[in-house]
């Protein structure tokens, strides 16, 4: 910058949100500079050397007038800029404000040193790279990778924007491995589970380990009170207090039948039960009748005139058959206090255990003839922890393919799983060994389908669920990536709880609005730029990152499969016949 600037600009106002700058010269202010715009960032001094950064917000052409005719030549122009931060007195950059003597003396456009030090103020064995700035692609930005996966990540953005492929890249970077750790061939302690719905990242992630509809072992026995409930019991009947009542005790006293060892469990414990020995006991309490003749003691009675004193010694093995209903004094004998209520929930749990497409819930097996059971339960957890068929099999990232679940079940799996992911940080914090730490990393894609703003019965256990992890999970090293197309539809809960945004371009007016509500710095010149950015550009704003930037994310070598097709140019093409046959036999094996 010249020494002499009293011709080139002025100050006009100095706020703590606002500092405005009349420059008078254009062609001498941006000599040093090709490419200043909006989003530029100046560097702003005083006599004394203190600096300030502050943002480029916006530009307004002033008309000078000379002689009464106006120069229109030569105009100045206005820049309004935000500071968003300040050199020290060794020229690294600080975040908060700073006092600066009025008036400043010295404007300029920062240069790429001064921009590489504010990114560079990121400690190098901390710095995690997945992006290059947008307005000099030549500066790599960095951000405290410690930061970032600790306090909870928003990936947001309209489709189209890039969102999958940026999800993949910061993936990518996790998991690879240091020089040292390739050249040993060992991997490193990176623990991701991704829920993939549209099974778009298998390519993305040749080396994951990958569980779909087929291969998930998730029996229903894992499941707890909320998740079961919402799996079998209409909450909006009548009689649902009933139900609850009865198939709680149903639960828990199978659990009980098939575990013996275990002490007192309870509605809630890991523990098999048998779902069809549940059935069984919920339509003989749907049967019965009691006799009442004297002595009888309104005790279920059977055909055979067996009176049962305890149900579940009788009611879990078979259906009975009940002796009819009599008002005849030697045979007197009336429906039991829940004959005939449970109608509608015994022909839903009987529909629900024989629909096919629920297999892999209600029916897993271990062989042709087994099915899993208590003792299977580490083998069950170990599938979502990276680990495979044996312990020496690990893979850093596991993804499970959420595109053949059944909608209808979508938030119970992820529900379940996010739960057992908590449970195992939970419990591997008060066991593990000194210095042996397992962060892990619980990527939900799409999540306004299963975690939404909706306070529906069909979503509790789910939000239970991941509101948990959001509000508890980082004390365990659990932390979550939230990936959405619709931010302003997911649970406000869950969603406030991100301390670090990669906001993509966002079209609607609603999504903008929220994210910018939510997010941790108000910086509008940025913020404001959310319906705009280019495909693959995001905005990074939060704790792990110096100033909020806009940011162009790195290219990939495994993309996910995630593009959209091309229909003027597929249609352009010659007829397609269709192979009906094994689309009709995959249609009819989902539904």
């Amino acid at each position: 910058m010249p020494t002499n600037t009293a011709d080139i600009f002025r100050i006009l106002t100095v706020a703590p949100n606002l500092i405005q700058i009349e420059v008078l010269d254009a062609d001498r202010f941006k000599q040093d500079s090709s490419d200043f715009t909006i989003g530029s960032y100046l560097k702003i001094s005083d006599d004394s050397n203190t600096s300030i950064i502050a943002l480029v917000q916006s530009f307004k052409i002033k008309e000078t007038t000379t002689g009464g005719t106006a120069d229109i030549a030569r105009p100045s122009f206005i820049l309004d800029a935000q500071p968003i931060g300040f050199l020290d007195e060794d020229g690294k950059f600080k975040r908060g404000g700073q006092q600066i003597a009025i008036p400043p003396n010295n404007v300029s456009i920062a240069d790429d040193a001064i921009l590489k030090g504010i990114y560079e103020s990121v400690g190098e064995d901390k710095k995690f790279c997945f992006a290059n700035l947008a307005q000099k692609p030549s500066i790599e930005i960095a951000v405290d990778g410690d930061k970032f996966f600790s306090k909870h990540i928003a990936v947001v953005g309209s489709t189209g924007s890039g969102k999958s492929g940026t999800v993949a890249r910061i993936l990518q970077e996790g998991i690879r491995p240091s020089a040292d750790q390739t050249q040993r061939g060992v991997l490193n302690n990176t623990h991701i589970l991704l829920f993939d719905l549209h099974g778009e990242y298998k390519t993305a992630f040749p080396k994951s380990k990958k569980l779909d509809v087929s291969s998930l072992v998730l029996p229903y026995w894992l499941m707890n009170s909320e998740e079961l409930e919402e799996m079998f019991i209409e909450s909006n009947e009548n009689n649902s207090h009933n139900q609850v009542s009865q198939f709680r005790f149903a639960v828990i006293q199978n659990k009980k039948k098939h575990n013996p060892s275990v002490v007192n469990p309870s509605y809630d414990s890991p523990l098999y039960f048998s779902l069809k020995e549940v059935h069984t006991f919920i339509t003989n309490l749907n049967n019965e009748v009691v006799g009442k003749v004297d002595g009888e003691n309104a005790r279920p009675k059977l055909s055979d005139g067996t009176l049962v004193d305890d149900r579940c010694t009788y009611y879990f093995d078979e259906k009975r058959t009940f002796v009819v209903q009599s008002t005849a004094a030697a045979t007197k004998a009336s429906n039991g206090p829940f004959n005939g209520e449970f109608d509608r929930f015994v022909m839903r749990l009987e529909s629900k255990i024989n629909d096919n497409r629920l297999s892999f819930l209600l029916k897993p097996k271990k062989s042709a003839t087994e099915e899993f059971k208590t003792s299977d339960f580490p083998v069950i957890l170990k599938q979502f922890i990276g680990y495979n068929e044996t312990e020496k099999e690990k893979e850093n990232i596991t993804i499970i393919d959420l595109s053949g679940i059944p909608f209808e079940v979508l938030s119970i799996v992820v529900s379940l799983i996010s739960r057992l992911v908590f449970d195992f940080c939970f419990y591997y914090k008060a066991v593990k060994a000194a210095s042996t730490e397992v962060p892990f990393l619980l990527v939900l894609e799409e999540a306004h389908n299963y975690i939404p703003q909706s306070e529906g019965a069909k979503y509790y256990s789910v939000k239970k669920s991941i509101e948990r992890i959001a509000k508890e999970g980082r004390k365990y090293g659990l932390s979550l990536m939230i990936v959405s197309q619709r931010p302003s539809e997911i649970s406000e809960t869950i969603f406030s709880q991100c301390n670090n945004f990669v906001a993509m371009r966002l079209t609607n007016p609603t999504d903008q609005q929220y994210v910018k509500r939510l997010m941790p710095d108000s910086v509008s010149a940025i913020t404001d730029t959310l319906p705009v950015l280019e495909r693959q550009e995001a905005l990074i704003i939060g704790d792990s990152i110096p100033i909020p930037t806009i940011v162009r994310i790195k290219d990939l070598t495994d993309k996910p499969d995630s593009n959209d097709i091309h229909f003027r140019t597929e249609w352009k093409k010659d007829w397609v016949d269709i192979t009906f046959t094994e689309l009709i036999n995959k249609i009819k094996k989902e539904e």
